[in-house]
């Protein structure tokens, strides 16, 4: 249906005849309205809410980058007012800004307005989401999502395995550790993209019990029991029994035949899995352990941002940084340069990868945009890195932080009777 239509209107001599009329026709007319509204705007308050929650990213991040404290709100409603009167003419536009105005026949007037509720977040819980370590789920949840590994892993994981990745730490900057970490980075890379190794959830048997339980323990009630959690009690060979159940796993998989090439040999050593390929169930401990597993540390929400926080330019209209370490490769290639003993501050090169910039008036096309306490800060919209690192924490940060209500926002719209 077009999104403007024209109906003629009848010929009314008297204007009691043409009021009574409109009474008549508008539930009718209030029906068809309101379908109009949902068919041709629910994209505009879509996209209402999705800039309204950049905007509140890319302000946090900025916060942070001035050493200030970041406030985040989130949506509580969203809600259509509706006023009606009768007018003479009969045109009828609905606009894509999301607010609907038209008249029916030159009989009823209506005006649909949006109006978006957002209620600020804080407290414990909010406390808890953005500073406790990122879950090792999310990290196999925006691999999943068809993120790179390497971009995930870097920006979500603080160590794996026996390899340091990098501190963030206000007032330091950003240091490389282990130049083996950003190496893993470059064969996560080149593996990935010859479709040699995969990271993805995997139903995997779970035992719970260490030591065996004895047959005394095993009885009809603990067998039903066991039916009921989903369980199974399974024998072990030198006797006794196991409690397993099969649990969804992050599972970092290097498939058959990655370690005949250098790279995939490489990847097997640096992670100290032994050089055989096969399924590494991903585990958040802080040291490697024992058997088919990789050990992650994590880094949390707040210290992420704060990450991108030093890509936010320091002043008004700086030039462009260095065009050499504009793209994940060439920073990783950097970190090798530059770690261990000789590590520098990196937090200057962030502003290559991620750059926030700072003016007086954005770019009409800017990816995204705030003003705040003077100055206009945005993500140009040709600059591809930048735009899918803030995507992919955006994505990180609405998987992690909860609404802080367990309602979830409703979309209420008059549609008549």
């Amino acid at each position: 249906m077009p999104s403007s239509f024209i109906v003629r209107r009848p010929s009314l001599r008297a204007s009691g005849t043409l009021a009574s009329l409109a009474a008549a026709l508008l539930p009718a007319a209030c029906a068809q309205w309101g379908g109009e509204v949902l068919r041709e705007n629910h994209v505009a308050f879509n996209t209402s809410v999705a800039e309204a929650m950049d905007r509140q990213m890319l302000l946090n991040i900025v916060r942070l980058s001035r050493d200030e404290p970041t406030q985040w709100m989130t949506v509580s409603a969203i809600n259509v007012n509706t006023s009606v009167g009768v007018t003479p003419n009969g045109s009828a536009t609905i606009p894509a800004n999301g607010a609907v105005s038209g008249t029916v026949g030159g009989l009823a007037n209506f005006v649909y307005t949006p109006n978006i509720t957002f209620v600020p977040r804080q407290g414990e819980q909010l406390a808890n989401e953005l500073m406790a370590p990122i879950p090792v789920s999310s990290v196999e949840h925006m691999v999943s999502s068809s993120w790179p590994i390497s971009w995930v892993v870097f920006l979500t994981c603080e160590r794996l395995q026996e390899v340091d990745s990098f501190d963030v730490t206000s007032g330091f900057g950003v240091r490389a550790k282990d130049p083996k970490f950003a190496r893993l980075m470059q064969l996560f890379d080149e593996l990935q993209e010859r479709q040699e190794i995969s990271l993805s959830m995997v139903p995997l048997p779970f035992t719970w019990n260490r030591v065996p339980l004895p047959d005394s323990e095993v009885t009809l009630a603990t067998i039903a029991q066991s039916k009921r959690n989903r369980e199974m009690l399974t024998p072990r060979p030198g006797g006794g029994f196991d409690l397993v159940s099969i649990e969804p796993s992050p599972v970092l998989t290097v498939y058959e035949g990655a370690e005949l090439g250098p790279a995939g040999r490489e990847l097997l050593d640096l992670l100290s899995l032994g050089g055989k390929p096969g399924d590494y169930r991903i585990v958040g401990l802080e040291r490697q352990v024992q058997g088919d597993f990789i050990t992650v540390r994590t880094r949390s929400l707040s210290a992420l941002l704060r990450l991108l926080s030093f890509g936010v330019d320091r002043a008004r209209d700086l030039p462009p940084p260095p065009s050499d370490v504009d793209s994940p490769g060439e920073l990783w290639n950097l970190m090798i340069a530059n770690a261990g003993d000789k590590a520098i501050d990196l937090s200057p090169y962030v502003n290559s990868v991620f750059r926030v910039q700072r003016g007086g008036q954005p770019p009409a096309d800017a990816a995204v945009s705030v003003l705040y306490r003077g100055d206009w800060y945005w993500i140009d919209a040709k600059d591809t890195t930048a735009r899918k690192v803030f995507a992919l924490v955006r994505d990180l940060f609405d998987l992690q932080v909860k609404s802080g209500s367990d309602t979830q926002p409703v979309l209420t719209v008059p549609v008549g009777r």
